[in-house]
């Protein structure tokens, strides 16, 4: 039967429109700057937890990619050749270079143990590309130094995009080591996986 309420016909709308995915709100300093206080309180917790490098490691990978957009970062570190992977390629690679990452960065930070970080302002990026909050870490006996947070919630939810480091980017970095470890593979992102997944 042909609807031909307009009240009927507005209420299906309605209804129609609400189980389309919403655009993602402009990240607010804000909200960034309290997610980034988050993840340093629980990356230092874990960091100055007195456990062992394993424990510390395998704690710090469960909470690194929680907060990070690891697929995010493994589509932009690895460039061109992730846009010819299937499906599977991709979650298999995302999942194999999360692990490589939280690794990688759970190690540096280890080195901060005892540091404070500290919030010290935030820039809005525009757009996708989120907010940076700036941070700076001190350590006894050392120069203080930065490190930087770009927060976004381009992909629906707010996470962890990049890091800068004393005005290094880590996407910048992973990029230019992930097309050296490709080459070393003889192209073969499948190989370059399964290096990841084992490293």
């Amino acid at each position: 039967m042909p609807l031909t309420n307009p009240n009927r016909r507005m209420i299906l709308a309605g209804a129609a429109a609400a189980l389309l995915p919403l655009p993602a709100l402009g990240q607010s300093e804000a909200s960034a700057a309290s997610y980034v206080q988050r993840v340093i309180d629980d990356v230092m917790g874990i960091i100055n937890s007195g456990q062992s490098e394993a424990q510390v490691l395998r704690r710090f990978k469960r909470v690194f990619t929680s907060y990070a957009d690891i697929n995010n970062i493994a589509q932009r570190v690895l460039g061109p050749p992730y846009r010819t992977l299937s499906p599977r390629q991709r979650r298999a690679f995302s999942d194999a270079y999360g692990n490589y990452l939280s690794g990688k960065y759970g190690r540096q930070f280890r080195e901060y143990q005892g540091a404070t970080i500290t919030i010290t302002r935030t820039t809005a990026l525009g757009g996708r590309k989120g907010v940076l909050v700036y941070s700076q870490v001190r350590q006894r006996g050392q120069s203080p130094f930065a490190l930087d947070w770009q927060v976004s919630n381009g992909s629906g939810q707010t996470k962890l995009v990049d890091l800068i480091i004393e005005g290094i980017q880590l996407v910048s970095t992973e990029r230019s080591e992930m097309r050296a470890l490709l080459e070393a593979q003889r192209g073969d992102v499948d190989a370059l996986t399964a290096f990841l997944a084992s490293a």
